[in-house]
C-alpha cells in the first residue's frame, strides 16, 4: 500500500489525491516559501505547531492552518519595535473577528512608511545621518536617470519617492512647482521632516492599541511623552548654541529671543488672558451677552471610554486619529459660521481645543453677541453639532453643552482661565478635572498632544488681527499722530481699546490697519514669496521690521561666518543662485548656497 511518505511512482492504480494533497518534498518546499522572510522565533513557533497538527490531524489540515495565520506573522514581522503592542491588539480584535484583525494589521503596515526602528527610535544625529543618506540616494539616483533615461524617468523617480513617504503632489503639469519639490527633496531637512511626520502615525497606532487613556497614559502615550521631552531638550540646546546677529553687530542668543515672545508660556498665557478680558470688557460695554459652549465629536472618534473599555464604533470607522477629529470639529464650526453669515447672525469670541483622556479633541468656546442674535446662533449650533450621527445614544446629552455666562456669578474670563492655563503650563491649577492628576504634568502631555497632531490650541473668531497687534508692539519709537492711539493701546496691552480703534469686533477686512508685506522674491526653491514688513493704513506704511539677521553658532564671529564652515546661516527666503533645472527646462532655483538676507524685526 502506498503511504503518504512514500516516494511517488509511475503506477497507474494510484487513486486520485484528495484536495490539498502534497507529497512530502512538495509540502516542505511550499512551507519554506510561506515562512520566507519571517524571524527565527516566528519560524520556530510555526514549525512547532505544524508538527503538532501533522501528527494529530495530518498535513492537509496543518497547511490549511498555516494559510490562515501566516499573513498575520508576515505583517507583524514588518513592525519590529512596536510589535508587542500591535500583536496584543491584533489578538484582541481577532477574538471578535479574524477578518477585522487582519484588515487592521494591513492598515498598520501600510501607514508605517519607513522601518519602525527609524520612525520610533531615531533622534538627533542618528536621524540627521539617516536623512542625509536618503537625500544622497534620491539625488544621485535622479541624476543617473536624467543622464541615462531622460525627463520621464526623473518624474517617475520623484513620484515613487513621494508615494513612499506619503506626500500627495498633484501639480505635475506645473513645471515650476515640480522643480521646487525636487529642490526640497535633495535637502536632508525635507527627509527628516517626513520621518517626524511618521511619529504622528506611531502615536495614533499606540492609541489604537489602548496605550492612551486615563488608566494608561492620558492624552499622550508614554512613548509620545518621552519623544516630546527629548524634542524639548534638543530644542533648548539648539536655542542656547545659536545666536542671531544683525547688521549693527548686535547679537542675541535664540534662547533669549524665544523667551521674549509668545513661545514663552508665561507671555503666551498673559497675552491670551489679556485678549479674553478685553473681549469681555468690550461685550459688556456694547450690552452683549455671552455663552460658554462645549462641542465634542461623535462616539466613533473616541477610542476608549473612561472605564477603559474600547469603543466598537471607533474600529468600524477605520480608527480616526485626533487630527481627523479636529477636522470634524472645524467642519462643524465652518457650517455654523456659513449658516450664520447667510442669516445675518453676528457673533465673536474664542475657542480652546483640548483632548479627552483618550486624545479625542473637543472644544470649549466663549461666544458673545446680541441676545436676540445669539438665540438664533444657539439653534444653529445645536443643529450642526448633531448633524453627523445625531441619533446615536447619548448624542443630545454629550455632543454639546451650553451655559449662559451670568455676570453675577463671575466673569467670562474666569470661565476660560482654567482651560487656558491647563493647555499652556498648568499654572494656577492644582488638579486636572478630566484625569484627576497633577495639572502641571497633564499640561505637558496636552502640549505634546497638540504638537504631535499639529492642532492649534487657541483661536479667536470675529474681532481684529492679532498679527497687527503684535507688529505694533515691536515699535518702540514715536509713530506719529495718525496711528499713535492704536499703537499705545497695543503697547499697553489694552485689547478692548485696540479692537475699538481697529474698527470693532465686526470690522472684518475693513479694519483700520492691515499687515504690509514685502515685494515677492524667489526663495531657495524658486518660489515667489513675501514676508511681513510692517503695518499699513491705506497708502501709509509703518515699518516694524528694520533689521537683517544672520543665524550663527554662538561665538563663531565673523571669521567663520560662511556656510561652508558651518558657521552662519542667513535667515532668509531669498536665494541669488541659479540652480539646476533637473532636466525639466530652464528654471531659476537653487538647492542651497548663499542667499540675500531679508529685513525682519
Amino acid at each position: 500500500m502506498l503511504s503518504y511518505w512514500s516516494k511517488p511512482q509511475e503506477v497507474v492504480d494510484i487513486p486520485p489525491a484528495p484536495a490539498g494533497f502534497m507529497w512530502p518534498y512538495e509540502c516542505e518546499q511550499w512551507r519554506k516559501e510561506q515562512l520566507k522572510g519571517l524571524s527565527h522565533e516566528d519560524v520556530f513557533e510555526l514549525r512547532a505547531r505544524l508538527d503538532e497538527l501533522d501528527q494529530e490531524k495530518g498535513h492537509i489540515v496543518a497547511n490549511a492552518w498555516l494559510v490562515e495565520v501566516v499573513e498575520r506573522y508576515q505583517l507583524l514581522s514588518k513592525i519590529s519595535v512596536m510589535r508587542p503592542y500591535v500583536q496584543k491588539e491584533a489578538e484582541r480584535i481577532a477574538k471578535r473577528s479574524r477578518e477585522d484583525s487582519i484588515e487592521w494589521l494591513r492598515g498598520v503596515v501600510a501607514r508605517l512608511r519607513f522601518c519602525d526602528k527609524m520612525i520610533s527610535e531615531l533622534d538627533g544625529a542618528e536621524l540627521s545621518k539617516w536623512a542625509e543618506t536618503k537625500r544622497y540616494e534620491f539625488e544621485s539616483g535622479m541624476y543617473g536617470l536624467l543622464v541615462n533615461e531622460g525627463r520621464a524617468a526623473v518624474l517617475k523617480w520623484v513620484e515613487v519617492h513621494l508615494k513612499e513617504v506619503g506626500v500627495s503632489f498633484r501639480d505635475w503639469d506645473d513645471e515650476d512647482k515640480v522643480v521646487a519639490m525636487i529642490a526640497r527633496m535633495i535637502t536632508p531637512e525635507w527627509w527628516a521632516r517626513q520621518a517626524k511626520k511618521q511619529w504622528r502615525v506611531v502615536e495614533s497606532i499606540l492609541r489604537e492599541c489602548g496605550e492612551v487613556h486615563n488608566g494608561a497614559s492620558p492624552y499622550l502615550s508614554k512613548w509620545g511623552l518621552n519623544k516630546f521631552r527629548k524634542q524639548q531638550k534638543a530644542n533648548a540646546e539648539f536655542l542656547k548654541g545659536w545666536e542671531a546677529v544683525n547688521q549693527n553687530d548686535e547679537a542675541f542668543t535664540l534662547e533669549d529671543l524665544s523667551s521674549r515672545g509668545v513661545s514663552n508660556p508665561f507671555i503666551r498665557r498673559g497675552e491670551l488672558m489679556a485678549r479674553v478680558r478685553g473681549t469681555e470688557e468690550l461685550a459688556v460695554e456694547m450690552g452683549h451677552v455671552g455663552y460658554f459652549l462645549t462641542l465634542t465629536c461623535p462616539s466613533k472618534y473616541h477610542a476608549v471610554r473612561k472605564n477603559g473599555r474600547r469603543v466598537g464604533k471607533f474600529y468600524k470607522a477605520k480608527c480616526p486619529d485626533p487630527r481627523r477629529g479636529q477636522t470634524h470639529l472645524c467642519n462643524v464650526f465652518k457650517r455654523i459660521r456659513s449658516k450664520c453669515k447667510r442669516d445675518g447672525v453676528h457673533f465673536y469670541g474664542v475657542r480652546v481645543v483640548e483632548p479627552h483622556h483618550d486624545a479625542t479633541p473637543h472644544w470649549h468656546m466663549m461666544v458673545f453677541g446680541e441676545a436676540a442674535q445669539l438665540k438664533t446662533f444657539l439653534a444653529i449650533f445645536k443643529h450642526y453639532a448633531l448633524q453627523e450621527d445625531g441619533h446615536e445614544k447619548g448624542a443630545e446629552e454629550k455632543r454639546y453643552d451650553i451655559k449662559y455666562m451670568d455676570p453675577a456669578q463671575g466673569t467670562a474670563a474666569g470661565y476660560m482661565a482654567k482651560y487656558i492655563c491647563k493647555s499652556v503650563d498648568g499654572e494656577h491649577i492644582e488638579k486636572d478635572i478630566e484625569t484627576g492628576r497633577n495639572a502641571s504634568d497633564m499640561s505637558e502631555s496636552i502640549t505634546g498632544w497638540a504638537r504631535r497632531f499639529g492642532i492649534r490650541q487657541f483661536q479667536f473668531f470675529g474681532g481684529v488681527s492679532v498679527s497687527v497687534w503684535r507688529e505694533l508692539r515691536k515699535i518702540k519709537k514715536d509713530v506719529g499722530a495718525v496711528i499713535k492711539p492704536i499703537h499705545e493701546a497695543a503697547d499697553k496691552g489694552r485689547w478692548k481699546d485696540f479692537t475699538k480703534l481697529m474698527g470693532g469686533v465686526f470690522a472684518g477686512r475693513n479694519q483700520t490697519l492691515k499687515l504690509h508685506y514685502s515685494e515677492e522674491e524667489e526663495n531657495q526653491y524658486g518660489e515667489l514669496v513675501s514676508s511681513i514688513k510692517g503695518v499699513a493704513r491705506g497708502v501709509d506704511v509703518y515699518v516694524t521690521r528694520f533689521y537683517d539677521w544672520t543665524i550663527q553658532r554662538v561665538g563663531s564671529g565673523s571669521e567663520s561666518s560662511s556656510l561652508k564652515n558651518g558657521g552662519a546661516v542667513p535667515w532668509t527666503r531669498v536665494n541669488n543662485c541659479t540652480g539646476p533645472s533637473f532636466g525639466l527646462g530652464n528654471q531659476r532655483t537653487g538647492s542651497g548656497g548663499g542667499g540675500a538676507n531679508v529685513s525682519t524685526g
